[in-house]
């Protein structure tokens, strides 16, 4: 197949059109690596390396965009970008890549979710760790997360804030009552917290 022209399609892709009548959408920096010009031969081995490169080279750019809002884990990015029906094996090879570079780093993530659900929404271990799970981060990776977040293995203290905001008028709240405290247990459990830092916590605040 012989390169015919090389027609801008927007301010990043160009339209390369082909001797066969086939066309090729690429984007200028594959047409630049590779130095296609009018006239060029091109396999049908080549052509399929260029498709390749080029979806290669849009996976990139959408991961940098992705990752430059927040941080993700690997598995949340792996989703996204499975969502554009990007071809999965080079989704894997640019994540593993990422991951080589510590673009990617799970346990960086972790700690950096953590500390932001703590620091700004006062969750506690256990609605931590739920939420890391769903993000398919490696558990020994949350432990150690957790161990750092909450040093002394207690997360009474956010359990003690979500109660506080929630009975403002304690007056108007027995405390001491059996329906009141069950109401207020289940609040904290809703919450995330186990039974025992719920406990702790409804204690705490009597």
């Amino acid at each position: 197949m012989i390169i015919q022209k090389i027609i801008k399609k927007d301010d990043r892709n160009v339209i390369v059109h082909l001797d066969n009548g086939e066309n090729l959408f690429l984007s200028k920096e594959v047409i630049l690596k590779n130095g296609l010009r009018k006239g060029d031969i091109i396999s049908d081995d080549k052509s399929i390396s260029l498709i390749e490169e080029n979806q290669s080279f849009f996976i990139r750019q959408k991961a940098f965009t992705l990752l430059g809002r927040r941080p993700h884990s690997k598995y949340e990015l792996k989703i996204k970008l499975k969502l554009k029906k990007y071809d999965n094996e080079l989704i894997n090879n640019l994540l593993d890549e990422l991951e080589s570079k510590n673009y990617l780093n799970d346990h960086e993530f972790a700690l950096a979710f953590a500390r932001d659900k703590q620091k700004f929404k006062h969750f506690g271990s256990f609605r931590i760790r739920n939420e890391l799970l769903k993000k398919r981060v490696d558990i020994e990776i949350i432990e150690e997360t957790l161990d750092e977040i909450f040093p002394d293995g207690n997360d009474a203290d956010e359990a003690v804030y979500h109660l506080n905001k929630k009975i403002k008028n304690r007056s108007k709240i027995d405390l001491n009552e059996k329906k009141n405290n069950d109401k207020l247990m289940a609040f904290l459990i809703r919450k995330g917290f186990d039974y025992e830092t719920a406990k702790e916590a409804l204690n705490r605040v009597k």
